[in-house]
């Protein structure tokens, strides 16, 4: 059976989005995640072991466990053996059995199955170095204390959470609208969707913006492999984007000396430059209009703004928000935001 992923504890809050104000803990999280993470284990077997039944889809290992797969899981035991997932789906169930059970005996490797319950979340190379979301949320919380403010969406692929400093880099009584906060955002995958990643963030309280600088120094970024500890590496990073976050507001700020022509325009050119899809340039239309003006500040807001958007997917919201931080590092480096 190829099953969609099952509503666990901790990850159905309607509270946790990344477009609401900063009121999670990460102490709180890390309980959510221990809770799930009761049900978690990871098994390394060979190809040949494996089977799927012509009746229901499911995985057999080892001739007697059997295990549901899920739909991410589905895709990526098809990408490992070379088969369009696509393709496999629309196989009725005894011609999909026969096909990658002829696959799966032909590719005699080991692969890492990460399981949940009686189901398949992940299946992965045998080389796949887990770091599962608890262990960097307990370096978080190690540096920077369990009671930290975070905002955060949890599903079946990621983990991407901010975390907001209380105390603005920029107050009203600075700029004439509210702050502008440190902080910094945390991407995660336990399934193989995502490096760990620890990236600059700007937090702009008056429309709970979140502008994710993800690029050169800005960032850091590590692949799921290797036997090295990475733990005094995130633990570093952390510190880094906490730091730089400053920069990152001024320049920012600085946005806001640099004229514009035609706004609505210019959005339109960065939608074919960056190739953002239908959605992604109407909602950034959309966050215009809300607080439209005529400098690449208001242009960048519109990015950050869209990434706030509920129509739009997780990875669509992230995306425009590290496109807002992309320009806003090129502008603020005197390069070229538009052509880069």
């Amino acid at each position: 059976m190829i099953t969609d992923a099952p509503a666990t504890a901790g990850t159905a809050r309607s509270f946790a989005r990344l477009n609401s104000v900063p009121a999670n803990r990460i102490a709180d999280l890390v309980s959510d995640l221990a809770v799930r993470r009761q049900q978690q284990r990871d098994i390394t077997v060979n190809t040949r072991e494996l089977s799927v039944t012509p009746s229901d889809g499911a995985l057999m290992v080892g001739g007697s466990d059997r295990y549901a797969l899920r739909e991410h899981a589905f895709g990526q035991l098809c990408s490992r053996l070379q088969v369009p997932a696509r393709y496999a789906r629309r196989c009725d169930h005894d011609l999909r059995a026969r096909n990658i059970n002829r696959w799966l005996r032909e590719e005699d490797r080991d692969v890492l199955l990460r399981l949940e319950g009686d189901q398949v979340r992940a299946v992965l190379s045998a080389s796949y170095r887990p770091i599962n979301h608890a262990d960097i949320l307990s370096w978080l919380a190690d540096r920077l204390g369990g009671d930290v403010p975070i905002r955060y969406e949890l599903n079946e692929q990621y983990l991407d959470l901010q975390v907001v400093r209380e105390s603005p880099v920029y107050s009203l009584a600075d700029h004439g609208r509210e702050g502008l906060h440190r902080g910094l955002h945390l991407r995660n995958s336990e399934v193989g969707s995502a490096r760990v990643q620890i990236s600059t963030l700007v937090y702009r309280s008056i429309c709970l913006n979140g502008l994710i600088l993800s690029s050169g120094r800005w960032t850091y970024s590590r692949r799921h492999v290797g036997k090295a500890d990475v733990s005094d590496q995130v633990r570093e990073a952390f510190d880094r984007a906490l730091t730089l976050a400053g920069k990152a507001a001024d320049g920012f700020l600085g946005t806001q000396g640099i004229q514009v022509v035609e706004p609505l325009k210019v959005i339109e050119r960065i939608a074919s430059r960056y190739e953002l899809t239908k959605p992604e340039h109407e909602a950034a239309n959309r966050a215009f209009e809300v607080e439209p003006g005529d400098t690449l500040y208001a242009v960048i807001n519109s990015l950050t703004r869209a990434g706030n958007d509920d129509a739009l997917a997780l990875d669509s919201r992230h995306r425009l928000q590290e496109l807002g931080g992309r320009i806003t590092s090129l502008a603020s480096e005197g390069r070229r935001w538009l052509d880069n």
